[in-house]
């Protein structure tokens, strides 16, 4: 298909000439006047952008405490809130929806989509919500286990409820945001890990009415297809391809909607399997996975597409918020859809064409030399092909820039982006490739390079083969971990400003989780919070620093702002979580305070924000509550069904909500088959993993769990590690042992992991 990444087919033309909307004659939708703050990006161009300026760079350093209101939750908190008529709407952990007076924080209602807890055996990474939509008296909400509701913004009763899950025993959740684009509410869905076959709906803003769907990537070679787009689409695939494992290309974040084209931009997520020859083995650009597609919301059907990463094998989506704009280009004034992927280039397009106008990298690159302007299409080097044997790839599976919201400002004319700088050496186990339905399926693995964490940062048998960093690193740019704010000309396509925002985890992988989402304002201002617990304030034309506001509380989500009776407030909803599940390194705020989920609002000359009571620590490794039982075969083996099922929320890294398996008390070890293959934890987030793990081999996890604790606890004593031993079954645990608390020592080493921050 000749430049099938980028071409505007012929019915789209005609579509856009009969409504009128020729390429001169669109516009920009406009940033709006309003005092409010009316989608999760403020307007319908997703620029995170406030035209108020009564907060400036003059009075920054007296922003104070206004309101606080608690979510009643210790998990992530990644959504923005919208503002309109004096009330703020926050989407919360579950789907859960709080409506609060935006002047005092007072309580409105509280809408609790009551989801079966047993959904977590399916969740990727965190349960979280990254936003509502808004329209014509209605708040638009997604529950985790698929429920699209739409609530009465008066009182938050539900008008309708669509299940927009089409099989529920695959691996779908939701924790994207609504988007309104005309009288459609569009939906996606995660689970790319896992073994979901990626799609959009839409559904009637009044009625909830089924309007369309649209897949993603086809779901054979053959057909049926469900739309003409996909024929095109299975052209790009292996017939051989692995469609029982769904394939990936789920829409678990950005959207945006250019009114006057009518078109809906969607951005499309990593393939699975990762690995390509396990995947398509005779290669193949995978559409439309890792691309952005532009939409006739009327019609479900599509006007172009744009590919960012062919092929991908790296968990490269191009899910990333998106955000449309005017910019002069050379003489031209051109309508531009913006975005920085994982993938490590940020992309100017022409959104009524998809024409590709730059790319150019933000962050260090090594997969590709660059993007060919011409063809749009980037230029392998081979380097991060791990196909044969482990690579180090440049940027890692978290990306350049991963969910976190950047921030267009039009009077400086720069993009604020979040940005991550790490790299991680991909391999494809040796074990061969076996479909879990409805659970982890990458086909692959991936370790960071983080410091103080021995040669690979792992103590896991899996990475005893992979060849030291010295040798996957010759040649190759800096691999020590960092995070950047950097402020992007995207005409330039170059760095103006950049503030590093590390901290002290320079090295570390909380060193790229530490910046959260990104605000800008009229007022010469770039808001962002960081995990330390304060929020930030720059000028937004050269980046020093005006204002730091230590709240108390973990900083993931972008800040908003908003006007009443002539004052300007600014709030964020703050709290810790997400992909990094409830692990809370040491110095975050987190972990100092614990991580109980609030939203805090400013404004000028306001008073100091209240923080919560400090936690206590306990300073030392505690002595494992158990012995260790079964073979060294066991325990490679559990190591394995440990970091496939297990290890994307329980993270060896810290103390943190989510617990440390290896502190698990005696009486929680005699649970341990109750709680992993029945759920009888399932109210505290954890369900069952009985469709996917045997007795035998839940016991054969908690062997390696008991095996690390003992290596940890033998590590923290510098007595000599000690070898797996038998008995091969599982001993008897006492009833009556104590529960001991999590460590608040970090223990070096990172476990490797097969998820993404979806």
């Amino acid at each position: 298909m000749s430049n099938a990444w980028r071409a505007l087919s012929a019915v789209a033309v005609l579509g856009l000439l009969a409504a009128g909307c020729s390429k001169q004659e669109a516009a920009a939708p406009k940033a709006s006047t309003d005092a409010g703050w009316l989608t999760g990006g403020h307007d319908q161009a997703q620029t995170y952008h406030s035209p108020l300026k009564q907060i400036d760079e003059a009075n920054a350093g007296r922003l104070g405490y206004a309101w606080q209101y608690d979510l009643e939750t210790t998990h992530g908190q990644e959504a923005t809130p919208v503002v309109v008529d004096g009330v703020m709407y926050a989407s919360a952990p579950w789907g859960f929806v709080h409506a609060v007076d935006a002047r005092t924080g007072e309580r409105r209602w509280v809408f609790d989509p009551k989801v079966d807890n047993s959904i977590t055996s399916k969740v990727c990474c965190g349960i979280v919500s990254r936003g509502l939509a808004f329209a014509e008296g209605r708040v638009f909400t997604a529950s985790i286990d698929g429920r699209l509701s739409a609530l009465d913004a008066k009182d938050g009763k539900v008008l309708w409820q669509a299940d927009t899950i089409v099989d529920h025993e695959r691996g779908y959740t939701v924790t994207g945001s609504p988007y309104v684009a005309g009288d459609v509410v569009v939906i996606g869905n995660s689970g790319g890990e896992l073994d979901a076959r990626g799609y959009i709906t839409a559904y009637k803003v009044s009625t909830g009415e089924l309007a369309w769907r649209f897949y993603t990537v086809p779901g054979s070679s053959t057909g049926p297809f469900e739309h003409p787009e996909l024929e095109a689409a299975a052209k790009t695939w292996d017939p051989k391809s692995r469609w029982d494992v769904g394939l990936g290309g789920t829409v678990w974040d950005g959207m945006a909607y250019d009114a006057k084209l009518d078109l809906l931009y969607v951005g499309v997520g990593n393939s699975a399997l990762y690995p390509r020859k396990l995947r398509s083995p005779n290669g193949g650009d995978n559409l439309y996975v890792s691309s952005i597609l532009a939409i006739h919301p009327k019609t479900g059907r599509m006007a172009w597409h744009y590919q960012t990463t062919p092929g991908d094998q790296w968990d490269y989506t191009a899910t990333q918020k998106m955000i449309l704009a005017d910019l002069k280009i050379g003489d031209q004034t051109r309508q531009v859809l913006m975005q920085a992927p994982k993938n490590g280039f940020f992309y100017v397009l022409d959104r009524a064409t998809g024409e590709l106008l730059s790319a150019k990298p933000y962050v260090p690159v090594n997969w590709a030399s660059g993007v060919d302007e011409k063809t749009g299409r980037p230029m392998e080097t081979g380097l991060a092909d791990y196909s044969n044997g482990p690579k180090l790839v440049f940027p890692s599976p978290a990306g350049g820039h991963n969910w976190h919201p950047m921030a267009f400002n039009p009077e400086t004319g720069l993009v604020y982006i979040p940005t991550l700088e790490a790299s991680a050496v991909f391999w494809v186990p040796a074990e061969p490739f076996v479909y879990a339905k409805g659970g982890a399926n990458a086909g692959a693995m991936y370790a960071f390079p983080a410091a103080h964490a021995g040669n690979w940062g792992l103590e896991s048998p899996a990475a005893k083969h992979l060849p030291p960093l010295s040798e996957l690193g010759k040649g190759q740019p800096d691999t020590t971990i960092r995070g950047f704010l950097r402020a992007w000309d995207p005409v330039a396509n170059k760095v103006v400003w950049e503030v590093e925002t590390s901290g002290q985890w320079v090295g570390q992988m909380n060193a790229i989780w530490n910046g959260g989402g990104v605000m800008t304002t009229s007022g010469n201002l770039v808001f962002q919070g960081q995990s330390t617990g304060a929020l930030h304030v720059y000028r937004a034309t050269d980046g020093h620093p005006l204002a730091a506001i230590d709240i108390g509380t973990s900083i993931m989500a972008a800040p908003m702002t908003y006007e009443l009776d002539g004052v300007q407030y600014v709030s964020v909803m703050a709290g810790y979580g997400g992909a990094l599940g409830g692990v809370h390194p040491v110095g975050t705020a987190a972990e100092r305070y614990g991580n109980a989920g609030r939203i805090v609002t400013f404004k000028i000359d306001g008073g100091p924000v209240p923080k919560p009571a400090e936690k206590e620590h306990v300073s030392s490794v505690p002595r494992p509550s158990v012995e260790r039982f079964g073979s060294a075969a066991d325990i490679e083996t559990g190591n394995e069904l440990l970091k496939r099922n297990c290890a994307r929320c329980h993270a060896n890294e810290g103390p943190g909500a989510i617990p440390d398996l290896r502190w698990m008390s005696a009486q929680t070890h005699q649970e341990f088959e109750d709680i992993v293959l029945k759920g009888v934890r399932a109210s505290k987030g954890m369900g069952s993993f009985a469709s996917l793990l045997t007795p035998a081999q839940a016991q054969q996890i908690r062997a390696a769990v008991v095996d690390s604790a003992w290596r940890a606890y033998e590590s923290a004593q510098d007595l000599p590690q000690s070898a797996p031993h038998a008995p091969q079954t599982a001993p008897h645990v006492p009833a009556t042992s104590p529960e001991l608390p999590n460590s608040s020592k970090t223990v070096p080493g990172h476990e490797p992991s097969t998820g993404a921050a979806h």
